[in-house]
């Protein structure tokens, strides 16, 4: 499955997106999951927005898919513990299959 990444801006960080990415890339790596851009020309299955505040400011690209909206504190809108985030997101993706 491929997974299209966008990132806010990163004005009011309350946690490091780019670790977090890494901890989530490191989770999904025995799966079948690839992140590309969420610009990437060759599309994707599932837009994934990480947003690194509580506010979830960043826009959204057009895209008729599911979306996984993450913020410094929930997952779709869920409430989710930082350490909890990497886990709580790949759960967010195998659903949205």
């Amino acid at each position: 499955m491929r997974i299209g990444v966008k990132f806010c801006g990163n004005c009011n960080p309350r946690l490091d997106m780019p670790e977090l990415f890494q901890a989530l890339a490191v989770e999904a790596a025995a799966e079948e999951v690839h992140f590309v851009r969420w610009d990437d020309p060759g599309g994707y299955e599932v837009l994934l927005v990480l947003n690194s505040c509580q506010v979830g400011c960043a826009t959204l690209p057009e895209f008729t898919g599911p979306r996984i909206a993450v913020t410094s504190e929930s997952v779709r809108n869920w409430p989710v513990r930082e350490e909890d985030l990497p886990a709580a997101i790949l759960d967010a993706i195998r659903d949205a299959q």
